[in-house]
């Protein structure tokens, strides 16, 4: 082993992580740009008291523990919080010319410099847990003062009206609002006028939380700022508008889809945030097991056919789909996008966003298309009759499609189709499959502890119930959740040429269900089920996401 190995090395050596484990995480690593640690973290393969002692051992740097230190406030106010929290560091102490501080990478030389830069002061980097970082300027932020720039929002808890945040200007306010949105992982930042406050919320892996509440006079010019960025008319409020626009945190540029409407008292804004590395993720990377991506793999071969991916929307489909694409992709072949809208730019597909203003709508694109020499058709969404009756002569006529629709599971595909209106010979003849998927929760890596079930989750399981589940405690790395991102349930309907008989010659969805049934088939409640046994989620999970489904 050299003298200075590298992190992945050292874990290997002492026995924290298997070299299977690198090679997995170096992998996701070299996918996002996230470091190592955050990706052994984030998978559950160390804890963070470990990684910071692993690191400390690493760079021979002085391990320090934030929630230990005693807290110079002058120290604290030479850094800007905003930045602090962006680049998780800490000022604690400050000893004439020497400011101390607490950095969760104590060995990035640019960002030391660009300390003693903004302070005027020589940086003592010490080595400290990253979530404790957090915490303790989030702890600092609600005792400090009301200063003339808002910081980010505290942690996720709910917060009365802050006359401090009320006298901030409102681009300040909304710059605040989305770096915290962006830091905690939202995938959406709600504002939603009530009588006396707007309330701000987060939804985080699946789940709405409130975060702070902001005084009512600072609601208009926090709206009318969102709605300039998205070039938004600022004038009307009764109407839903909707607009976008590009938003850079930690030097990463992330798209913000933004909407209004008009409500009883006020005007609502939802801003959708578009995460470029949880978009584009490696089909071994979406949470099925291993049978499952094998089988997946298999329906993704075929020349030609169409084959569904279903779910309600934010279940991951498009996530899956690129993924699918990115898979087969090769510069042999013509790959085409019709998408609503286009959700990242892919290398070397041709992706088409829908423009209903001009007409251009899923069928008219996908007509359009056909003229074009396709061989990988992927169509955003069937929404009706000439869209599915086009995409599956598309794939009669040696086309491959990929397709979403909106359904309860996989198998309820086909009668999903016919509703619509298909043919049952145009079904038998290029259906390849269908795969019904939900997001729930992942435990979270850092304090889920094996606990047994309640009678009532142990009801809803019935004879599936296992003795215990895993859960978590919550901790300053889930933020008291309990939960650390999420973990993709899975069905997949395959269906054999005997099933396709059966479908062309009208069986109905309860006979498919019994044959299905006979060979084993899983549903999305087998999957949940086998996350639990695993340890990956919990009872409470499945019957928030997926209820009484039955598959």
């Amino acid at each position: 082993m050299t003298l200075n190995p590298k992190l992945g090395e050292l874990l290997v050596a002492l026995g924290r992580i298997t070299p299977e484990q690198l090679e997995e995480a170096l992998a996701e690593q070299r996918r996002t740009g996230d470091r190592l640690g955050q990706v052994l973290l984030r998978k559950g393969l160390i804890k963070e008291e470990e990684l910071a002692q692993v690191l400390a051992d690493q760079q021979h740097a002085e391990l320090v523990r934030p929630k230990q230190l005693e807290i110079d406030p002058k120290a604290l106010a030479l850094v800007d919080p905003r930045f602090a929290r962006a680049h998780r560091v800490l000022p604690y102490r400050l000893e004439g010319n020497r400011l101390y501080v607490a950095m969760a990478h104590p060995s990035d030389l640019a960002l030391i410099d660009e300390l003693r830069y903004i302070t005027g002061k020589e940086i003592v980097p010490k080595l400290a847990p990253d979530s404790e970082i957090l915490e303790v300027l989030d702890q600092h932020r609600r005792t400090e003062p009301p200063a003339e720039a808002p910081e980010p929002p505290p942690a996720l808890e709910a917060a009365p009206p802050d006359p401090a945040v009320g006298a901030a200007p409102a681009v300040q306010l909304a710059d605040a609002l989305l770096h915290e949105a962006i830091a905690a992982g939202a995938s959406d930042l709600h504002l939603e006028p009530r009588e006396h406050y707007l309330a701000v919320r987060l939804r985080i892996d699946g789940v709405l939380t409130e975060v702070r509440r902001v005084p009512k006079e600072q609601e208009p010019p926090l709206i009318a700022r969102f709605k300039v960025l998205a070039q938004l008319n600022i004038a009307e409020r009764r109407r839903p508008q909707d607009g976008h626009f590009t938003f850079v945190f930690e030097g990463r540029r992330h798209e913000v889809r933004l909407s209004t409407m008009g409500t009883l008292w006020g005007e609502k804004l939802v801003a959708r945030i578009i995460y470029p590395t949880r978009v584009r993720i490696g089909l071994a990377e979406l949470g099925m097991f291993p049978e499952d991506l094998a089988r997946f793999e298999t329906l993704l071969r075929r020349p030609y056919g169409i084959l569904f991916v279903t779910g309600p929307t934010g279940s991951g489909k498009t996530t899956t789909l690129y993924a699918a694409l990115e898979h087969i992709y090769t510069p042999a072949r013509n790959f085409v996008t019709i998408e609503d809208p286009v959700e990242f730019p892919l290398e070397g597909i041709n992706q088409i966003p829908v423009q209903p203003r001009l007409g251009l709508g899923f069928a008219e694109i996908l007509r359009a298309i056909l003229r074009q020499d396709p061989d990988v058709i992927l169509v955003g969404e069937v929404r009706d009759a000439e869209t599915l009756e086009t995409a599956l002569r598309a794939a009669l006529t040696g086309h491959l499609v990929l397709a979403t629709l909106h359904t309860n599971d996989a198998v309820s595909t086909v009668s999903r189709l016919f509703e619509m209106g298909a043919e049952r010979y145009l079904v038998a003849s290029t259906l390849i499959g269908a795969v019904a998927q939900r997001l729930v929760r992942r435990v979270c890596p850092q304090c889920g502890e094996w606990r047994p079930l309640s009678p009532e989750e142990a009801a809803f399981l019935g004879e599936a119930a296992p003795e215990a589940q895993r859960k978590g405690a919550g901790c300053t790395y889930c933020r008291g959740l309990g939960y650390k991102g999420r973990i993709g349930l899975f069905e997949i309907f395959a269906p054999d040429a005997e099933l396709l008989r059966a479908i062309g010659q009208g069986a109905d969805e309860a006979v498919l269900r019994a044959r299905l049934q006979e060979s084993g088939h899983r549903s999305l409640r087998d999957a949940g089920v086998r996350q639990v046994r695993e340890g990956q989620t919990t009872v409470s999970e499945l019957m928030r996401v997926i209820g009484m489904l039955e598959g």
